[in-house]
């Protein structure tokens, strides 16, 4: 490798996804202290690694267009004379991209039809679970001689950042204390019912006297109305509303976070804000790859044990059978 070395991550699917792919970041940063380290990520998430300050620059892959994306990307990529990649989400087009554009070090599972585009392998399978996400990212370090490294998440907000969060705050009239409710998944997961959050919203505002806010994408505006309406519109629906580095700046200062597992969801663990999340027993959706790392505690869920009758179903009735009761609890729980 060059003396400084130019490390590239690929990860292009979603949004939580790509915060549980930066203690590799960070991992590197540490071995390496000079290196540079890029992502690759897609467009809409992207914006989350400027608050990262062991990220150098980011690379977004949906501006190359579909037609021409392995061509362009390769061409790219030969540009930036990277010394090494990880396909920490492996694909055969960005694989093939990776091998056209003569990166030496390309690192990726060794589970694949085109795992023979990657020069050092790692054998693990991902789907039973049996590590968090996060693990299973520093996981691909291995070749490169780091092992055992620590899941660490970290931020940025300058000064900048934060007169502009608080001039938004005052406009949306947003006060601490508040906590934020996000009652969608982006169809990545199960969901628990809207009349459940709801509820939870409800006890949060009359009995805890406590600000509610909204948070969703613009696609998800359904969802947050019915909650502000059986609100009495008492919550702050911010639905569509906030860029990714304003909807970091609103959970850093939250008091909870209530969600499912969701891109928003790892962003507050990213902040260290207290969560309370919803998850189904199903293998591929568990906690224990998906949740907030480190708050297993923090998880409901209706049963421990797989559940069959929901696995191929986007309607999962073991996500109705957690109670309001029991996330009323837990949130007082994290509260106190």
């Amino acid at each position: 490798m060059s003396t400084t070395q130019r490390f590239l991550l690929s990860r292009t699917d979603r949004l939580g996804d790509l915060v549980l792919s930066t203690p590799v970041a960070t991992a590197l940063k540490k071995e390496f202290p000079q290196c540079e380290v890029f992502f690759l990520a897609r467009d809409y998430a992207a914006e989350i690694l400027d608050l990262h300050p062991h990220v150098d620059g980011v690379l977004r892959v949906d501006s190359l267009g579909e037609a021409l994306r392995a061509k362009a990307l390769a061409k790219l990529l030969r540009s930036y004379d990277f010394d090494a990649v990880l396909a920490l989400y492996p694909r055969p087009e960005l694989a093939w991209a990776f091998y056209r554009a003569a990166i030496p070090l390309r690192l990726g599972t060794g589970y694949r039809w085109f795992s023979a585009l990657f020069n050092q392998r790692v054998y693990e399978h991902r789907k039973d679970a049996r590590r968090h996400e996060a693990e299973y990212n520093l996981q691909l370090l291995r070749p490169l001689g780091i092992i055992n490294s620590r899941v660490e998440f970290h931020y940025r907000f300058d000064a900048l950042h934060e007169q502009a969060l608080a001039e938004k705050m005052a406009q949306w009239n947003l006060r601490e204390p508040y906590v934020v409710l996000h009652p969608g998944s982006g169809n990545s997961a199960r969901d628990w019912p809207l009349e459940h959050f709801a509820a939870l919203a409800a006890h949060l505002s009359r009995e805890r006297k406590l600000q509610v806010v909204l948070t969703g994408s613009a696609q998800e505006k359904a969802l947050t109305e019915f909650i502000q309406t059986q609100t009495a519109g008492r919550a702050i629906d911010l639905a569509g509303r906030l860029s990714l580095t304003e909807l970091a700046g609103v959970l850093r200062h939250a008091a909870l976070f209530a969600g499912n597992s969701s891109g928003p969801l790892h962003v507050a663990r990213m902040m260290a804000v207290p969560v309370l999340a919803f998850y189904p027993p199903i293998t591929a959706c568990r906690p224990e790859r998906w949740g907030p790392y480190g708050c297993r505690q923090d998880v409901l869920m209706s049963r421990e044990e797989e559940c069959r009758r929901c696995r191929n179903s986007n309607e999962c009735a073991c996500m109705r059978e957690i109670t309001v009761a029991a996330a009323i609890a837990k949130a007082e729980e994290k509260l106190r």
